[in-house]
């Protein structure tokens, strides 16, 4: 039997009601896994959640029903014919539907219009982009910990694949030993396929293990994330296996004086466009702009990459850095037949500052 103590903590009513109060809908239908998880506290493939202030009711088919009796913070139904338009129409203070506009499919949108024609009183659907981003971006105290946990295991990682370097090993094979490492260590798996990169293959930011073999001299770049209840880590660091070229040098101390000056300003009230420009700054000013060629970070939670992006662009730019958000900082310079660098950690907003998750050291290691 799964005992309710044993699932993952869902946001507390007063949250709910602050959602609401922000949204422009009377009720919300949530459908996608991700969300559905983050208010079940436990996961299901398939089922509709309509979410109120006051009365939510969770809607799934027979292969979750019993589980859900047994589990759900909320009251559930069986999925039968027309079981959501006969709930819409007992409920008529729900004048305006909200659905996730991102997460929805075409075909999907149609069955929704075709609802709203068999309700018993006026209602109106309202698209919206990513609802529960805003409530998402907030980390509760429990969720602060669960990433705290995923962050220490994914640490843990790290040193293990810093041991198993050794001349001749490929890349393929730390990835699958890693994530054993893991696992007996009480991971639900990897929260992202390993970057693990020899050589000229870290000049490609989102390179994946394959045969390479570890030569001497080589740089070693290591992306990597774990799974811990759910919840993600997600850190970088680059290693070199022997004295590496001086150009490789140069851009490691360029990269970690970028992400150092972004983590200075890591604080309640920075817009994170600020964060994005002063590294992407530095980094411009050493000759190697158009070598960092993607954003500083992203939020972190249930998913890898969650709002807020951290890029000096709309609609991100002005999006300001509030306590319980959980965001990555990762610049990089990647070089073409050369080679690249990359430094990330995940790191926790707090009242007065921020608290590295991922605090493995990042003075230039040569091995």
């Amino acid at each position: 039997m799964i005992l309710r103590s044993l699932i993952m903590p869902t946001p507390p009513k007063d949250l709910l009601k602050k959602l609401f109060s922000q949204l422009p809908c009377d009720a919300l239908l949530i459908e996608d896994e991700i969300n559905l998880l983050y208010l079940l506290g436990f996961p299901i493939s398939t089922g509709t959640l309509l979410l109120h202030p006051e009365n939510s009711y969770l809607i799934v088919d027979g292969r979750y029903y019993e589980q859900c009796l047994k589990l759900s913070p909320f009251p559930v139904l069986l999925a039968k014919d027309e079981v959501l338009g006969t709930l819409l129409s007992d409920l008529p203070s729900i004048k305006t539907l909200g659905f996730s506009s991102d997460q929805t499919s075409y075909m999907r949108f149609l069955s929704f219009k075709d609802l709203e024609k068999k309700i018993t009183h006026s209602l109106s659907l309202v698209p919206i982009d990513s609802p529960l981003r805003s409530l998402r971006m907030i980390k509760t105290p429990e969720e602060m910990d669960l990433l705290r946990r995923a962050a220490i295991l994914g640490s843990q990682g790290f040193d293990y694949v810093c041991r198993l370097l050794k001349e001749g090993i490929t890349e393929e094979e730390i990835a699958i030993e890693l994530e054993l490492f893991w696992k007996k260590h009480g991971a639900k798996g990897v929260a992202f396929e390993p970057i693990i990169a020899f050589g000229m293959n870290s000049s490609m930011p989102h390179y994946r293990a394959g045969a390479h073999q570890l030569k001497k001299g080589q740089p070693v770049l290591i992306d990597i994330g774990v799974t811990y209840a759910h919840y993600h880590s997600d850190m970088t660091r680059t290693l070199f296996f022997g004295q590496p070229a001086p150009q490789l040098v140069t851009i490691y101390h360029c990269v970690l004086e970028a992400q150092m000056a972004a983590l200075d300003l890591c604080r309640p009230g920075t817009k994170v466009g600020e964060l994005d420009f002063v590294a992407r700054s530095l980094i411009t000013q050493a000759g190697y702009g158009e070598n960092f060629t993607h954003s500083l970070g992203h939020g972190i939670g249930l998913a890898v990459h969650e709002f807020p992006i951290l890029r000096n662009k709309p609609p991100f730019a002005e999006v300001t850095l509030e306590p319980g958000m959980v965001i990555t900082i990762e610049p990089g310079i990647y070089l073409p037949n050369v080679g690249g660098v990359r430094i990330e950690d995940s790191v926790l907003i707090t009242e007065d500052g921020y608290e590295n998750l991922t605090n493995r050291s990042k003075e230039i290691q040569i091995l």
